[in-house]
């Protein structure tokens, strides 16, 4: 059987609203990591998660509302 390696696995990116100021409304997370990002649209964070799962695919982008409820996936 062959092992994922870190390479191969499959990273996922999340998009979420985060309580902060207005210029730090949306947050971008890569799970398994401590890396988090803040963003005052959901369009730049989600540009930014986009651009991440690009540069190391394969990847996927989820997109969360409000109440945490992921609602769209993109895989890349």
């Amino acid at each position: 059987m062959k092992r994922a390696t870190p390479s191969t696995r499959l990273r996922t990116y999340d998009v979420l609203p985060h309580e902060g100021d207005a210029a730090q409304r949306w947050e971008m997370h890569q799970h398994g990591t401590r890396q988090h990002a803040y963003f005052g649209t959901q369009r730049e964070a989600i540009a930014a998660a986009r651009e991440q799962a690009q540069a190391h695919h394969p990847a996927k982008v989820v997109l969360h509302a409000p109440d945490g409820f992921a609602y769209r996936e993109f895989t890349y």
